[in-house]
């Protein structure tokens, strides 16, 4: 019997099964209510961000987005406010439109979209990113705080419920499933708008 031969390339041995990590390589953008949220959405943000990158998942943050141009964003923020409350409209548009362009740019980018879903909060840009995301067929995530029967039919119309979470942690367990359990059986909504590199 013929010993199979060991394949090695830059010190890798090619023949090992690598660890199971099915998320490297993929992109995933950050949308919820900024405007109106208690700390513009930054802590949710800023706690999922590191649980992503240990699974090597690039993410967009739009609070700090790695666009050139937007380390000017927390200044812009504080300009936008104040042409609000001076009912500068016109100005506020022209200052509006590049984060908007950022944002929606970033959603094109990403491979699936991860959505705070609070109803009580007055939220616009989240609802146009979430359904760019689901024109799009990529998996829309959504993290829901108001129990899932008070939730908009029109969500349940547009996107799989199975990609409703009620918690952080209940997020957190599935993509950790998707990453890197072998014996995860994909859903059909999964096999529909997860696209994974080999």
């Amino acid at each position: 019997m013929a010993l199979k031969k060991k394949v090695n390339y830059k010190g890798i041995n090619l023949n090992k099964p690598s660890e199971l990590n099915r998320l490297k390589g993929l992109a995933v953008y950050l949308s919820g209510p900024i405007d109106f949220a208690e700390d513009m959405g930054c802590k949710w943000r800023n706690e999922l961000t590191s649980f992503l990158e240990d699974m090597n998942v690039k993410v967009f943050n739009p609070l700090r987005h790695a666009f050139v141009g937007a380390d000017k964003i927390p200044e812009k923020r504080i300009r936008m406010d104040k042409l609000l409350t001076e009912e500068k409209f016109t100005e506020l548009h022209k200052e509006m439109k590049e984060l908007v362009h950022m944002d929606l740019r970033s959603v094109d980018l990403a491979s699936f979209l991860i959505v705070y879903y609070d109803s009580t909060v007055p939220m616009c840009g989240t609802l146009e990113e979430l359904f760019k995301c689901n024109m799009q067929v990529k998996p829309v995530l959504l993290v829901h705080k108001e129990p899932r029967k008070q939730l908009s039919s029109w969500l349940y119309g547009r996107l799989p419920p199975e990609h409703f979470f009620a918690s952080w942690d209940e997020l957190k367990e599935y993509l950790t499933s998707i990453n890197s359990n072998p014996d995860y059986e994909f859903t059909k909504a999964d096999r529909k708008r997860w696209l994974l590199f080999q």
